[in-house]
């Protein structure tokens, strides 16, 4: 009978020691949270084409913000060299225009906008009356080498539209 007793006490305890320790396993699951791969502008505009409509994240340090809204910022890489446009939408309300200067981490959509042979004809006609209107003074040919640049653009690529790429963002956040 005390054999019997202390076999089934042994039984029991060992039921009891490894139950618990099961659960808890089961409970340990790791949650393992995607974070997404944060991009250079110059990744992000090589890729723009192929991800219109997809999220990105991505950082820049912020060139300019629109001074009447507040609506829209224009980031550039550590070079310079390339720049992209960011909407405030979602979580952005507006960005303030003491983010100048300032590097952020943007997560937002990217966008396309396209401009016909008919909107670039009507701008290089503003362009050219307002040069006209300024005879005699010194303008920036500026406006007429990027008309001439997406004329290039079209050739070269064969589209009947120039595509300008941009961010919809949802958040963002100060780096430095």
């Amino acid at each position: 009978m005390k054999k019997l007793l202390f076999v089934a006490f042994a039984a029991l305890s060992v039921l009891v020691s490894c139950n618990p320790a099961n659960k808890k396993q089961e409970n340990k699951q790791e949650i393992v949270k995607e974070t997404p791969t944060m991009k250079s502008i110059a990744q992000i505009m090589e890729m723009a084409e192929q991800n219109v409509g997809k999220e990105v994240f991505f950082k820049g340090m912020v060139q300019h913000v629109c001074a009447h809204s507040g609506r829209r910022a224009f980031l550039v890489d550590e070079t310079g060299k390339f720049s992209m446009r960011v909407e405030a939408k979602g979580e952005i309300n507006g960005f303030n225009r003491e983010l100048s200067g300032s590097t952020i981490a943007v997560k937002g959509t990217i966008a396309e906008q396209r401009l016909t042979e008919e909107e670039i004809n009507t701008y290089e006609s503003r362009v050219k009356a307002k040069e006209d209107a300024e005879q005699g003074g010194e303008h920036c040919s500026a406006e007429m080498t990027n008309i001439t640049k997406m004329r290039d653009w079209m050739k070269e690529n064969k589209k009947n539209y120039y595509s300008i790429y941009f961010v919809n963002g949802i958040s963002y956040e100060i780096v430095e």
